[in-house]
């Protein structure tokens, strides 16, 4: 190591070869001021008046140096002469400034001249920390800030290039948010780069270590052969990536390009302050983000509970529960499934799905899969991808791909009356905790909602059964007992036409029996009309006595024989079964009467497969009819058969033309039976 003394006689030696022969003093006043200058710390030059350099301190020797390596290798010497000029060198960041002396009588000036580029650096990146900070406090846009980051560090260092990188959850999932100085298209290379498993690039090793990452040309690098499509025709000889941290969490990367080496110790530390500002700015724009999606929610879930309950319709405020959990949740696809008494979906209202690609997909899901699994445990669920869960069992063709899943019981009264799924997170890869605590409040407005709806729609039917039964007992006080005593009042006159000894078959007679028969026909009609104002009356009297009262008021106003082959035994069926088989039959009789010109009709309820189904059969001995041609009772048959299929059972039709029409129906006993969905399209995971 070279000693301080040496190092000042070598500064001497410097300082006198800038000078010519004869212009030294050579005077004790003149010697020992250039000793006090020689000991100062900050280059000092004495001059003449005409300003020829007398003598340069080796301060200001080391101030000439040797310039900074330009491109291609080549370099400049600055001589202390040269730094002695008035006002110093700009370009190297060198001033100076002049005092007068004398020296034994000669006037000379003083001039002391000291290196100013290290506090320019300082107040340029002073600059550029405060420019920043001023960004990121100014809530601007997150690209915006980061753009104006790029560029403050380039135009405040000697880099070539910057890019701002950032970090949305995942790797694939990174995006160039800010550049400067780079081609327009770098951010798309960059997700090219990264879709081919580039994962060693600088800027993703920087965010993985949270560690500065320098990558040099010069030196033979295996990371280099996979940057050259991304950064390979860009001028630059090292690149150095600076990790942005907020809050302890890698947040992205701040990736330079440097002509020549990167800098080290202070400028190091420059650019790693300015990372950590960007890192910050990432992280405000989320927090605002954040922010903005909870008002957003918290508005949703206002306008939810004012919506819900503006409505008193079952079916709206369950379309209403899935739309609007969908826009709290900021989910693409929802369902709400509602569940029967046997704990299967029993009806799944759906959003999101257009309805072709809903009937492409089939029949909606039985809670199977994931579904089956909320349903057995009504607790919420929250999944990243559904395909990972081995509960999955899939979805059926043309169904969408959906990946992120957020499930939450709807209860009623303590009763899970059924379940909110929600698919498909938009804009992130999966729901937040934020989003469960919304649909989870969601469900506890829903399950308010849908009690008002059922105790409203109880309401509205004690109402109209009230009104039905009125009207009943009015008709059976009235109208019934009137038809009742003027069947008796006929019967009495043809009695008092047989004592007198006239015919029965004469005018007279043929008169009575019309009247004693239309009547009777009146009778048995407004019974049957008094028992279909009453449906509890077929719960009270059963089915066979229902499906009698009906074939006789069709025989009474008909002249059709009307034959009903019950079994001996009740058979015991759920009470929605009784009413849709007795609607079924109404129906047929009615179409007989209208359509079929017949005598002679019959209905038979049997058993058969050992008592698992049971068959509807309504035949008689009409003209039938072309099933291949539009005839009227067309749409009672469509209706008949849609009664069917809620059951879950079959209709079978056979018209017979000439031979009369058989109408035969088979309807499952066993508690398997689906429900038509009333709405289009969504989640159908867990149908098989």
């Amino acid at each position: 190591m070279v000693g301080a003394a040496d190092a000042r006689a070598d500064a001497r030696a410097d300082a006198r070869a800038v000078l010519r022969p004869g212009d030294r003093p050579a005077t004790p006043g003149f010697d020992a001021l250039v000793g006090a200058v020689d000991l100062l710390p900050f280059g000092v030059a004495l001059l003449t008046e005409d300003l020829r350099t007398l003598h340069v301190n080796p301060a200001g020797c080391a101030l000439a140096g040797t310039g900074p390596d330009p491109p291609g290798g080549a370099t400049t010497t600055t001589t202390p002469a040269e730094l002695a000029r008035p006002g110093g060198d700009g370009r190297r960041g060198v001033d100076s400034s002049d005092t007068p002396v004398d020296v034994e009588g000669r006037r000379l000036l003083l001039r002391v001249f000291r290196d100013v580029a290290e506090e320019q650096r300082a107040v340029r990146e002073l600059a550029t920390l405060s420019h920043v900070a001023a960004r990121v406090a100014m809530a601007e846009s997150l690209e915006a800030t980061l753009e104006t980051v790029a560029t403050c560090l380039r135009e405040s260092t000697g880099m070539s290039g910057c890019a701002a990188i950032v970090f949305d959850g995942e790797p694939t999932r990174l995006r160039v948010a800010g550049t400067a100085g780079l081609p327009v298209d770098y951010a798309a290379r960059f997700q090219r780069a990264l879709a081919g498993g580039s994962e060693v690039l600088p800027a993703v090793s920087a965010w993985r270590s949270r560690r500065t990452v320098v990558v040099d040309r010069t030196r033979d690098e295996p990371v280099l052969r996979t940057m050259e499509d991304l950064d390979g025709d860009l001028p630059w000889r090292s690149i150095a990536s600076f990790p942005m941290i907020a809050r302890g969490h890698p947040v992205g990367a701040i990736k330079t390009f440097w002509p020549g080496p990167p800098p080290d110790g202070d400028g190091l530390r420059f650019l790693a302050a300015v990372a950590d500002q960007a890192a910050t700015a990432v992280d405000n724009a989320r927090l605002l983000a954040d922010a903005a999606a909870s008002s957003r929610r918290d508005e949703g879930l206002i306008a939810a509970g004012l919506t819900l309950a503006s409505e008193l319709a079952l079916p709206a405020v369950l379309t209403n529960i899935v739309e609007l959990a969908c826009d709290v949740a900021d989910a693409q696809y929802g369902a709400v499934g509602v569940l029967g008494p046997d704990g299967r979906l029993e009806d799944f209202i759906t959003h999101g799905i257009p309805g072709q690609q809903r009937v492409a997909i089939g029949p909606l899901p039985i809670g199977r899969g994931i579904l089956g699994a909320l349903i057995s445990d009504a607790h919420p669920m929250r999944l990243a991808r559904i395909q990972d869960d081995p509960r999955s069992v899939g979805f059926p063709p043309h169904h969408p791909p959906m990946t992120s899943f957020l499930g939450v019981p709807i209860t009623v009264r303590g009763r899970v009356y059924g379940n909110l799924y929600l698919t498909e997170k938009r804009g992130e890869s999966d729901f937040t905790d934020d989003d469960e605590r919304a649909v989870v409040t969601l469900a506890a407005q829903a399950g308010v909602a849908i009690e008002n709806a059922r105790l409203f729609d109880e309401a509205q039917q004690r109402l109209a059964l009230e009104a039905r039964h009125r009207l009943a007992r009015e008709l059976h006080d009235s109208v019934s007992q009137a038809l009742f005593s003027m069947t008796l009042e006929t019967r009495g006159a043809q009695l008092l036409l047989e004592r007198a000894g006239l015919p029965a078959d004469g005018p007279l007679g043929e008169r009575l029996a019309n009247l004693r028969q239309l009547t009777q026909g009146a009778l048995a009609e407004m019974r049957a009309l008094i028992f279909e104002l009453r449906p509890e009356a077929l719960r009270e009297e059963g089915l066979a006595a229902a499906i009698r009262k009906q074939a006789e008021g069709i025989s009474a106003r008909s002249e059709i024989a009307v034959e009903v082959r019950l079994p001996t035994r009740r058979i015991p069926l759920p009470g929605d079964v009784e009413e849709q088989v007795y609607r079924l039959v109404q129906e047929a009789l009615a179409n007989v009467a209208k359509h079929s010109a017949a005598h002679r009709a019959v209905v038979r309820l049997r058993r058969r497969r050992n008592g698992h189904e049971l068959l509807v059969e309504v035949t008689d001995d009409g003209v039938g009819f072309d099933a291949s041609t539009s005839q009227p009772g067309h749409l009672g048959l469509r209706t008949m058969a849609q009664r069917m299929e809620q059951l879950g059972g079959s209709l079978l039709v056979d018209p017979r033309p000439g031979r009369g029409t058989r109408i035969s129906a088979t309807i499952p006993l066993s508690p398997v039976r689906t429900r038509v969905a009333p709405a289009a399209g969504t989640p159908a995971e867990g149908r098989r």
